[in-house]
C-alpha cells in the first residue's frame, strides 16, 4: 500500500509541474529555515537551533509557508512563479494535520483573486483526471469534481449560521464569546463548515471580513480572499495580494511579532506589483482524491507515529 501511494503521489506531483510549467509558471526554490516567525498569530513556527562557523548561536525557525520569500522574487521581477515545498507547523497533529507537510503555493502578476480561484479549480481537475476520480465518497456523500459553487462568506454564515458575519455584536451575543475574531472562527467550525461539507459540489469560500484577510487586498469591509473546500476539508487558501508598504506594516504590527524586516527594506523602496498567489495542501488534496479519511493514509513517516519512536 506505501508504495502504491508513493507512486500516485509522485504521478499528481509530476502533473502538477507539466502543468505550471505549460503556463509558462517558473518553479522556484526559497529557504526553509527563516531568522523570523510567521506574522500570523494562530501560526506557531517551529524552532531550529544552529552554530556558524564562528560557533555563534542562532535561534531560527523552520517556514511556515514560503510566502514572503516569493513575494521578493516577484518584487525582483518574475511574473509567475511556483514552488513545492516542505513546510512546518508546530502543534498541528490530528487526522487532517502533520507537523511536517507539503505546500503547493504560486503567484501571478497582472491577476486577482478571481484568476487563483480558477487556477485551483482547474488544477484540482486536472490532478483527479490524472487519477481518474470523477466524484468523490466523503463519510458516503458523493461529491461531484464538477460544477463549483461559489459562496461569500456573508452567503455562507447566513445560510448556515443565520447572521451575517460582520454584524460582530450578534456574533459575539449568538456564542457567548466577548471577542469577534473568536466568535468568527467558532461558527466558521461549528456552524459554516458543517453545512459546507453538505454541498455535493467543491466549494469556494471567498470575500472575507476584512479583518480576516490575512495579507490580501481590501475593499471597503470585504478582503479579496477566498478557501477552497472539496467535502468539507480545506484544500487552498488564495488571495488577491497587497502590494504597498504601510498595509505590510500596519498587519504585520498586529501579531506582536518580529517583522520580516528584509521584505519590508524592499517594499519600502517600491510596492509589490498586482498580483494574486494561492497555497495548496498537497497531502489533503491528495487525500481527498484518494477517498482516505486520515493525512497519515497518504503520507509516509506522520510525525503522530514517529513520536511513538521517541518514546525511551
Amino acid at each position: 500500500m506505501l508504495l502504491e501511494i508513493l507512486k500516485l503521489r509522485s504521478l499528481i506531483i509530476n502533473k502538477i509541474r507539466q502543468t505550471f510549467r505549460k503556463m509558462d509558471y517558473l518553479e522556484v526554490e526559497t529557504p526553509i529555515m527563516v531568522p523570523f516567525k510567521n506574522p500570523d498569530p494562530n501560526v506557531e513556527n517551529v524552532k531550529v537551533l544552529f552554530h556558524d562557523f564562528q560557533g555563534k548561536e542562532h535561534n531560527w525557525f523552520l517556514h511556515t509557508s514560503p510566502e514572503f520569500f516569493m513575494k521578493r522574487l516577484i518584487w525582483h521581477g518574475a511574473e509567475r512563479i511556483f514552488q513545492i515545498t516542505k513546510v512546518f507547523r508546530d502543534g498541528e497533529i490530528t487526522d487532517l494535520h502533520n507537523i511536517e507537510f507539503t505546500m503547493l503555493e504560486w503567484y501571478r502578476t497582472g491577476a486577482n483573486y478571481k484568476t487563483g480561484m480558477e487556477e485551483t479549480i482547474n488544477l484540482i481537475g486536472t490532478c483527479a483526471e490524472i487519477l481518474n476520480v470523477r466524484e468523490l465518497n466523503i463519510e458516503k456523500r458523493k461529491v461531484k469534481l464538477q460544477n463549483p459553487e461559489f459562496l461569500t462568506v456573508e452567503e455562507a454564515f447566513q445560510e448556515f449560521a443565520k447572521v451575517s458575519p460582520f454584524d460582530k455584536e450578534k456574533m459575539k451575543a449568538l456564542t457567548g464569546e466577548k471577542n469577534y475574531e473568536t466568535a468568527f472562527f467558532k461558527l466558521l467550525v461549528e456552524k459554516v463548515e458543517p453545512g459546507i461539507s453538505r454541498i455535493p459540489y467543491p466549494v469556494i469560500l471567498y470575500n472575507y471580513p476584512a479583518e480576516f484577510g490575512a495579507f490580501s487586498k481590501r475593499k471597503g469591509k470585504v478582503a479579496e480572499r477566498f478557501e477552497v473546500y472539496l467535502g468539507g476539508v480545506e484544500i487552498a487558501n488564495g488571495y488577491t495580494e497587497m502590494t504597498e508598504y504601510e498595509e505590510y506594516v500596519e498587519e504585520m504590527k498586529k501579531s506582536n511579532r518580529k517583522p520580516d524586516t528584509g521584505f519590508l527594506k524592499l517594499l519600502k523602496e517600491k510596492p509589490l506589483p498586482q498580483c494574486e498567489g494561492v497555497a495548496l495542501g498537497l497531502d489533503r488534496l491528495i487525500m481527498v482524491l484518494l477517498k482516505k479519511r486520515k493525512i497519515s493514509e497518504v503520507m509516509p513517516f506522520v510525525v503522530r507515529e514517529l513520536l511513538k519512536e521517541s518514546i525511551p
